[in-house]
Parts: C-alpha cells; sequence; structure tokens
C-alpha cells in the first residue's frame, strides 16, 4: 500500500515523499525518534506523527518518556516541540551548546531543563571538551558536531574502524572524510580494510582530491579495468597524473 493512499492530509503526504518514504511497509519500525533524522533541522514532526498515530502507524517508541508526560512549564515544552524534542532521550544527542540555542529557549526554562535531566537521569553533554582535544590536530571545526553524535572524543576512538566507516562518520563530505584520514594517518591512526577502498586510501591526498574535484571518482570499484597496484604504477610511471588518469578512464 502506497502512503499517498493513506487517509492523511495532503502536507503530510508530502512531507514523506520528500523524506523518501513512499510505501506504507517503509514506515514498520519506525518511530518519532528515528523518523526525525530523516527530515530537515527543526521541522516540526508533531502533526504527521499525529496523523499517522490515529491510523495505527508510527506508533510511540517504547520504554520513551515522552516531554508530555513530564512535569514542565508549557513554555519549555513548546521550545522542546518546537526543537524538535519530543521525547526527553533525545536530549543526549544533542550537544549542551546547541540545546542552550534552541529556539524560544529562554534562561530560566533552560534552567529547568537542566533540573529535569538530573531528575530523570539524561546526561547533556557538552561538545567544548571535544573542541579542546582536537583542535591541536587542526581538525575543521565543521567536524565537531559529528565526532559528538558518534560519540568519538579521542583518536583511539578511531581505531579498529575502516575509511567507510570515517566516510559515513563525516556524513558522506567526501573532501572532508579526505582531510580528516590524513590527519588522522599522520597521527599514526591505521584504518581497517573493508569491500572496496577509497581512492585517497591509495592515492596522496591531493590527487584523490584532484581526482574527486574533477572526475567525481572516489572509489578503486569506479576504475573497472583497474586494481590498487595498477592503480599505483600508473601513476608512478607516468609525467601527468591528469593523462594518467585520463587513461585509466578512457577519456579522451
Amino acid at each position: 500500500m502506497n502512503i499517498q493512499d493513506l487517509n492523511i492530509s495532503a502536507a503530510a503526504k508530502t512531507a514523506l515523499k520528500s523524506a523518501g518514504l513512499t510505501k506504507v511497509s517503509e514506515l514498520e519500525g519506525q518511530n518519532y525518534i528515528t523518523l526525525i533524522d530523516k527530515f530537515p533541522k527543526n521541522f516540526n514532526l508533531e502533526p504527521i506523527i499525529n496523523e499517522l498515530n490515529a491510523l495505527g502507524h508510527l506508533l510511540p517508541p517504547s520504554g520513551e518518556i515522552s516531554v508530555y508526560d513530564v512535569s514542565m512549564s508549557k513554555r519549555l515544552q513548546n521550545a522542546l516541540v518546537q526543537n524538535g524534542v519530543m521525547y526527553l532521550s533525545q536530549l543526549s544527542s544533542y550537544p549542551k551548546e546547541r540545546i542552550l540555542h534552541f529556539r524560544n529557549l529562554g534562561e530560566k526554562t533552560a534552567i529547568e531543563l537542566e533540573q529535569i535531566c538530573r531528575a530523570y537521569h539524561i546526561q547533556v553533554r557538552s561538545m567544548l571538551s571535544i573542541k579542546e582535544y582536537f583542535d591541536k590536530y587542526q581538525f575543521p571545526s565543521k567536524i565537531y558536531p559529528m565526532l559528538f553524535q558518534h560519540n568519538i572524543s579521542c583518536l583511539d576512538n578511531f581505531k579498529y574502524k575502516t575509511a567507510n566507516d570515517l566516510y559515513h562518520i563525516c556524513q558522506e563530505d567526501y573532501s572532508l572524510t579526505i582531510r580528516i584520514y590524513f590527519i588522522l594517518r599522520e597521527n599514526g591512526i591505521v584504518f581497517n580494510s573493508w569491500e572496496d577502498k577509497y581512492i585517497f586510501e591509495i592515492l596522496p591526498e591531493k590527487n584523490a582530491a584532484m581526482l574527486w574535484k574533477k572526475h567525481k571518482v572516489s572509489l578503486l570499484s569506479q576504475i573497472p579495468t583497474c586494481d590498487e597496484q595498477k592503480l599505483r604504477q600508473q601513476i608512478a610511471s607516468s609525467n601527468s597524473f591528469s593523462v594518467a588518469i585520463k587513461n585509466l578512464l578512457s577519456i579522451r
């Protein structure tokens, strides 16, 4: 059954479609917490949740404490809902700095929220310690929220990961992944193998970045007639990186 066939508003159908959800079966196993990540920041998902709940879809997650079930001021409740927080556990996924900048969250409501978090044992962490630690390695500042989200607070947390893990930590930002990869390599981090290889695992940073910028080639598997050894040899034996790549990609 298609979501378009459900008895919900046109706005809800459009929003779900924009999130890549077109089949009712795709709602199975989903709840507010898993669904919110599919929508833009500060998207008001509550009306859609209510419509789907009424039809028996997207039921509340078990064991979660709704902001509607906690004694708090209406102003705080509204501020949390407006910022996409429907369950207290969601607060742990936000750095303290971002929570303090929630829209319509004033000083008094921030204090009230802190008291509620203590009462319900909700841990709200600061991103400052992550920034202070990684600043000395000259990490780009845009990576810090991503590290926070993946509970990465030191270099050792990258051990036993693959370059593909790093790519997903960097939210599939390939250029950022290249930069972080080489910083980590320079500081002794060795990545595990995986079923493919990124070009930056084989070639120097500058060449890998150029290959991505000019030809959008990021994986060895994108060059079907080439393996790692051949790629290295072709680059090493050519006076021009551009010519070598064009030969490998059969670009005329």
